[in-house]
């Protein structure tokens, strides 16, 4: 499992952050909010996934994911 930081944003502003461990960002994404998950699109509020590592770095930064929520929350 990876550790992740699961945002929940409106446009740019950060309204609640979660730390979940997670097999893929969008398992973290749907772990932490409880519902499914899609990409983001342009959608105004939408879920930005993190992912952390304590492993020896692969890339230069760390991996950004973008997603929007669809459905309803569990």
């Amino acid at each position: 499992m990876r550790a992740y930081r699961v945002e929940e944003l409106d446009g740019e502003t950060v309204l609640a952050s979660h730390a979940v461990e997670a097999m893929a960002p969008y398992e973290a994404a749907r772990k932490a909010l409880g519902a499914e998950v899609t990409l983001r699109g342009d959608a105004d509020k939408w879920i930005r996934v993190i992912e952390l590592t304590d492993k020896p770095p692969t890339r230069l930064r760390p991996g950004v994911f973008e997603f929007k929520v669809v459905g309803r929350r569990g």
